[in-house]
């Protein structure tokens, strides 16, 4: 497969392409399963065949060093078959060190060995998250992790952590369909999170509710009841309002991503860098910037405080009723501002965007066309996204519908924009060509004919047209080959003239 690079906020393949990828989160947090996804190479078939191009494949700490200084190779070995068989099928990986609530012990990452909780007790919350939140054994081993504080060995957790990956990295070095390394899923401060929390929770009560005098422990008490939760979520759905709560949090989770999650980036890519030097870096924010909390992520640096070169900024994004079924409440102005805070972040640091998360809805009727409004910003903004995630019902759900959609996976130029119509099934890329190739993968390219491709531009006429349609599937890719062109292009595929 090509090698991709970065180019500015762009990514590009080896040939000078920009590239979009667009695919799926593949993450599985089961010990009794061994931490692997039950699947065959059918899946990853099924994957290409839906226009997938790229797989954010989950690796679990417990998984890997189940033991201080101790690898499961036959573990790894059986995230490597499932690498093989994207390659088989076109398809790119990124690796994703996942981590829920730090550990094994109160949802999935870190082994027991790893998980210096000082015997504090552990709350579950009425939705997973809450425990970030209320737990003080997740706080206070989230604490030991962020202090890098050693365990049995006499090494620190983060040393073991970043040894850790650079076995993880060094073990797939013969994997050429990787491209990057996703070193932590959603990094949580720990028990200083409450000072982010708390900012908002007070911010809410002075603007919403116009209390002069706070009682935190009232206040905090409202978001853990499920009922009056949701008055609160119907509060924080004036945007005016909106912005204050999470602006009043920005510093508090800034000062963490700033002093504690910056140094611990710089040490796992060093150690990753060592035995890949090409790889992406995958820059997550701290988990507040979920919401909208504006990020104050760095760019990672080396000893000599030199930006390292290719890196990818893969923030998430969710409403605040994820993982819930109150989908009357879900906001799309809160959404839309979640994006926009993520795309003034990347012009700050000058890197492609990849949305490592998004969606994790259910199979409620209403999530096929939330789905269709997140896709239309990724295409605003030109981003490359990994659904979350794979789970058993996805082909039958009803968001799976607009994830199958026509995108531009590579362009032989520089891509102005493109806009894919679920009603009429037409897809239009506006782009400068350089003389290569583009690639635009449509659902229903074996359905086409080279009638139904219409190209404008002053040299329209000069383009070359192939249509290639999947073995056994709807799907495929239209070819284009246009001359170079200083003025631009436009390609419209799916409307017959």
């Amino acid at each position: 497969m090509k090698k991709l690079t970065t180019d500015g906020q762009r990514i590009v393949n080896e040939d000078g392409a920009q590239v979009i990828l667009n695919g799926v989160n593949l993450v599985c947090k089961d010990k009794a399963k061994g931490y692997v996804d039950p699947c065959g190479e059918e899946l990853f078939k099924w994957f290409h065949e839906q226009g997938f191009n790229v797989v954010r494949l989950g690796l679990i700490w417990d998984g890997v060093e189940p033991e201080p200084g101790v690898y499961d190779n036959e573990y790894l070995g059986k995230i490597k078959q499932q690498i093989l068989w994207a390659e088989q099928n076109d398809i790119y990986v990124f690796l994703d060190m996942h981590q829920d609530l730090y550990s094994l012990l109160y949802g999935d990452g870190a082994p027991e060995w790893a998980t210096l909780s000082d015997g504090l007790p552990h709350v579950v919350g009425q939705i997973w998250s809450d425990a970030y939140l209320e737990s003080p054994a997740v706080n206070r081993s989230l604490d030991h992790f962020w202090d890098n504080t050693p365990v049995s060995d006499g090494i620190g957790l983060q040393d073991h952590y970043a040894a850790m990956w650079k076995h993880a990295a060094a073990f797939f070095a013969d994997c050429t369909n990787i491209i990057g390394y996703d070193m932590m899923n959603e990094p949580y401060p720990g028990s200083s999170g409450q000072e982010v929390f708390g900012a908002i929770i007070a911010a809410y009560a002075t603007t919403v509710m116009g209390m002069t005098e706070v009682n935190m422990e009232q206040l905090s008490a409202l978001w853990f009841d499920e009922e009056k939760k949701q008055e609160v979520l119907v509060g924080m759905a004036d945007m005016d309002i909106y912005r204050v709560l999470v602006d009043s949090a920005k510093e508090a989770s800034q000062v963490f991503e700033r002093e504690v999650l910056a140094p611990f980036f710089n040490k796992t890519a060093a150690a990753i860098r060592s035995v890949d030097t090409d790889g992406f870096l995958m820059l997550e924010t701290s988990y507040f910037a979920n919401m909208a909390v504006e990020s104050g992520l760095e760019l990672v640096h080396n000893e000599e405080r030199a930006v390292v070169h290719h890196q990818v900024y893969v923030p998430h994004g969710y409403d605040l009723v994820v993982d819930t079924e109150h989908y009357e409440i879900y906001n799309q102005d809160r959404v839309d501002l979640i994006y926009s805070t993520h795309r003034k972040v990347q012009e700050r640091l000058n890197i492609p965007t990849l949305i490592g998360e998004w969606g994790a809805f259910t199979n409620h009727p209403a999530t096929l066309e939330l789905s269709k409004a997140l896709i239309a910003i990724f295409e605003q903004y030109l981003w490359s996204n990994t659904y979350w995630c794979w789970c058993d019902g996805f082909k039958e759900s009803p968001y799976s519908i607009a994830l199958n959609r026509a995108y531009p996976q590579e362009t032989g130029g520089v891509l102005i924009g493109y806009h894919y119509d679920y009603d009429t099934d037409i897809i239009n890329v506006d782009y400068v060509p350089t003389g290569g190739e583009t690639l635009i993968y449509h659902p229903h390219a074996a359905l086409l004919s080279k009638e139904d491709v219409v190209i404008s531009g002053a040299n329209a006429h000069a383009c070359e047209i192939e249509l290639r349609p999947f073995p056994s599937s709807e799907g495929g890719i239209v070819s284009i080959i246009a001359p170079q062109d200083d003025i631009g292009i436009t390609v419209t595929v799916g409307e017959h003239q």
